[in-house]
């Protein structure tokens, strides 16, 4: 059987549906646009999921011990330029990324600076061996719980936490290059706004 043809419009019928085609894709266009717009306002006025640490906020303070099994907090440190760094032994990127460590701690370490690395191992022993291996001594903290990686919502390793003299995240990072006198640069422009505050309290 052939099927049955469509009959043909007559002028006002293609006119009325052109105009209803030419609605639809107005309509369509402004709803497209609509939905851009949310998501580009969500971007950037997003503050992050709760409990997510984001840049611009107050670093969350927390207890951890150090090699002599003294309970040492973040903000024992305020006033100071902290790089908090949470590492583990197993870690290759770690690994590399340690030796650079290494020498930015001993730039700044007579400084308004102070390094956390705060490994996720299970114990010392694991650590120190670690630390004798690739000869470190910058200062090494021990989170077996992983409770300061949880607070901070870490998901690789190694992440670095620049957190500022007020105690503010100004940087969130993974593996860097740390002896990079760029890198150097930005963390002694940071150390220089912490040692100018303390010179104007104390006028």
């Amino acid at each position: 059987m052939t099927p049955c043809p469509q009959p043909a419009l007559g002028g006002e019928d293609a006119t009325m549906m052109g105009m209803r085609e030419r609605v639809k894709a107005i309509i369509f266009f402004l709803v497209d646009g609509a939905v851009a717009a949310f998501f580009v306002y969500r971007e950037v006025n997003r503050v992050g999921e709760p409990g997510v640490v984001n840049i611009g906020q107050q670093a969350p303070d927390f207890s951890t011990k150090d090699r002599q099994g003294r309970v040492v907090k973040l903000s024992d440190y305020r006033g100071k330029v902290v790089f908090l760094n949470v590492w583990g032994t197993w870690c290759q990127p770690c690994i590399e990324e340690m030796p650079e460590m290494e020498t930015l701690n001993q730039k700044f370490k007579v400084r308004k600076f102070q390094m956390m690395a705060v490994s996720v191992d299970n114990d010392w022993e694991e650590v120190n061996e670690f630390f004798k291996e690739h000869n470190l001594t910058l200062p090494a903290f021990l989170d077996p719980g992983r409770q300061v990686a949880s607070l901070y919502k870490v998901f690789k390793y190694p992440e670095t936490f620049l957190i500022d003299a007020n105690g503010n995240v100004v940087k969130h990072t993974w593996q860097e290059h740390w002896a990079d006198p760029r890198i150097m640069k930005i963390v002694e422009n940071l150390i220089l706004q912490a040692e100018t505050k303390q010179q104007t309290m104390l006028r």
